[in-house]
């Protein structure tokens, strides 16, 4: 049995630190910005902005989807069919749309026929 090599479990430790932090800053930005449009009359129209309350429900909900459809991003057996179903209920928002891997381009795409790389 091989020896562990600590550099490079250090290596893998940061890497996953760093991405993880940029996705919780993106999502914290892009959650940020939805609060100031959504809250701007002048996109939304006068009367039609949306208060504090509400924000912290969008939040709230947010958070759920989120954690309903992370596991689409997540480049494991399952992610394709997590994607599917976003797909599918997008598809009841929008009628037709762009399908996951066009919205998503740098998302890489399970290969069933090769053994998973850890």
């Amino acid at each position: 049995m091989p020896k562990n090599n600590a550099y490079i479990e250090r290596r893998d430790a940061d890497r996953k630190y760093f991405f993880v932090a940029g996705c919780e800053t993106a999502e914290q930005q892009m959650f940020d910005m939805m609060c100031l449009v959504l809250h701007d009359p002048e996109v939304m129209g006068k009367g039609h902005t949306i208060g504090a309350e509400r924000l912290k429900r969008i939040h709230e909900a947010l958070c759920k989807y989120e954690n309903m459809f992370h596991e689409a991003w997540a480049f494991t057996q399952e992610s394709d069919y997590y994607q599917e179903k976003l797909d599918d209920a997008l598809r009841e928002i929008f009628g037709i749309i762009e399908p996951f891997n066009k919205r998503y381009p740098y998302q890489k795409e399970w290969n069933y026929n090769k053994p998973c790389k850890k």
